[in-house]
């Protein structure tokens, strides 16, 4: 973990929301704030800590999961460039429910929460952005439910595949830094079925893999598997 800092009001990479501030709310946001860059395979935030930062993915990519009791873990969501993290923990003193990790090397942007708070209350157009990103998100975890209780492994599968290309790597093909074991821990089934899976895919001739490179080539029968489950 390496810590630096430069100027919110020289930042061409900001948040959405983070635009719509003025100069003076800009200044008061960096100096809440520290830069840090973390090595792919370190632990970010802590499941069972207070929640004290909004976390804002400069670059890299980092997963946000679930430890469960049995020790096994469960990825809720993959996150990339652009992506605001703790959200749903604004306003309220909450113990972390999940653990932070990057599946890259990653730089984040760490905001305190409290003055996060502030320029919600000062600023109604950075508020009304930080809606809509908790929207966005709300209708995200509606279909990994669906995905998770109602669809056989291949049909999670193809949803897993989908997103990486549309939301996470933007890119076909994509070079993968998910693991077999991220991506069995974020499709909720095991490595081998994971395995079994892949080599279904590559077979039946709806993706290729070679080594991390990944390419999608048949976009139909990957939404009609997603779309039946």
């Amino acid at each position: 973990m390496v810590e630096s800092k430069k100027s919110c009001l020289l930042c061409n990479n900001k948040s959405e929301c983070f635009r719509q501030l003025s100069d003076s709310q800009l200044d008061f946001a960096n100096s809440n704030r520290a830069e840090i860059s973390y090595r792919k395979g370190e632990m970010i935030a802590k499941q069972g800590n207070f929640y004290t930062h909004i976390l804002y993915l400069q670059s890299g990519m980092v997963k946000v999961y679930k430890e469960l009791p049995d020790g096994s873990n469960l990825i809720l969501s993959i996150f990339g460039v652009g992506s605001l993290i703790g959200l749903p923990f604004l306003f309220k003193n909450q113990i972390l429910d999940y653990s932070v990790a990057a599946l890259d090397n990653t730089t984040i942007c760490a905001i305190d929460r409290h003055a996060f708070e502030k320029l919600i209350h000062e600023n109604g157009e950075f508020a009304a952005e930080v809606v809509n990103q908790l929207n966005q998100c709300t209708l995200y975890n509606y279909d990994r439910l669906v995905s998770l209780t109602h669809k056989q492994i291949n049909g999670r599968f193809a949803d897993t595949l989908l997103y990486l290309y549309r939301v996470v790597y933007k890119a076909n093909p994509f070079n993968l830094t998910l693991s077999r074991k991220d991506l069995a821990e974020y499709t909720g089934v095991s490595v081998m079925s994971v395995i079994r899976a892949i080599r279904e895919f590559k077979n039946d001739g709806i993706i290729d893999i070679s080594g991390n490179r990944v390419e999608i080539l048949n976009f139909s029968q990957l939404e009609r598997i997603s779309r039946t489950g």
